[in-house]
């Protein structure tokens, strides 16, 4: 039997997130904001507007923090009306977006984010680009 490569495991792994209640889409994508890979169910041009800002939003979180010298970011949760998003590191120079309807368990979805990353992580990672820091600031 042929070992599956990170590239054929990665999106299964997303699309298993997917299927917690109320979790709508996943997104890996680098520090720059590009994806590196989506829940198959997400449509491409709404998966590079999720990656766009939640490089973004985890970028000022990670600015925010070595003002306060707080550390590394661990995870970014924004509650819309209508959704939650989770943010979180995943592997070196990657993130993990996760957008959930707004009656998600925050507590089971922080705990599957955690076990995938932590499951995945050596995959999610990508090379940082000429000229971006790996905190994406």
């Amino acid at each position: 039997m042929t070992k599956p490569t990170p590239q054929n495991e990665l999106p299964w792994m997303l699309d298993d997130l997917v299927e917690v209640p109320h979790v709508v889409s996943v997104v890996v994508l680098s520090t720059d904001g590009l994806i590196v890979q989506k829940s198959t169910s997400m449509q491409q041009d709404l998966a590079e507007i999720l990656a766009a800002g939640a490089s973004s939003m985890y970028s000022v979180a990670a600015g925010t923090g070595r003002r306060f010298e707080s550390g590394a970011v661990q995870q970014v949760i924004i509650e819309y009306g209508e959704h939650t998003l989770f943010i979180a590191a995943a592997g070196q120079n990657a993130r993990l977006a996760v957008l959930c309807d707004e009656d998600v368990d925050m507590g089971m979805v922080a705990y599957e984010v955690s076990r995938l990353v932590g499951r995945i992580g050596d995959y999610l990672g990508t090379t940082a680009r000429v000229g971006v820091m790996a905190d994406g600031v």
